[in-house]
């Protein structure tokens, strides 16, 4: 969660322009030898009613850092673009658009855009695109997944066999 999730979160309230209100999670589980979850699960509430699901973690094979945002209709999907790298692709498929746009691999690119962004903050004492209170909320919906994992409130049910 806190090396990738986080972003994955960030990106759905910035899509969704809603903030998480609840959150339920479920880990691999964290012990002194490993102190950080390797997995996680969760699932979101935003202030509108909309209801997210992330899955992030170490453990996941063949992880294509993909994102998909469904509506009533349509789809958004970005594929391999929750990176510190920019790349990936956006495809939107609804009754009325189907295209798909790609972005070759920049390894400058997103660390260029964001201390421009910055910068730009700076000179117009403008507010910065990605504000403290946007770190704030990283932190707190982190801190949500890890004490609710940690309490482990789950309901278990019994295995039954036919």
């Amino acid at each position: 969660m806190m090396a990738m999730g986080v972003h994955c979160v960030d990106l759905l309230r910035f899509l969704l322009i809603q903030e998480v209100v609840e959150v339920a999670a479920i880990t691999d589980g964290q012990s002194l030898e490993n102190p950080l979850e390797r997995l996680a699960t969760m699932c979101l509430r935003f202030n509108g009613g909309v209801l997210g699901i992330v899955c992030c973690g170490m453990r996941i094979p063949d992880s294509k850092n993909d994102a998909t945002l469904y509506g009533s209709h349509g789809r958004i999907t970005l594929g391999d673009s929750l990176s510190t790298t920019l790349q990936g692709s956006l495809e939107i498929v609804s009754d009325t658009v189907n295209a798909t746009v790609s972005y070759p691999q920049d390894t400058l690119s997103l660390y260029k855009l964001q201390v421009e962004a910055f910068s730009h903050a700076i000179q117009h004492d403008e507010e910065p695109i990605a504000s403290g209170q946007d770190s704030l909320r990283a932190v707190q919906i982190t801190e949500a997944m890890i004490e609710l994992a940690a309490r482990g409130r789950t309901v278990k049910l019994e295995l039954l066999s036919v």
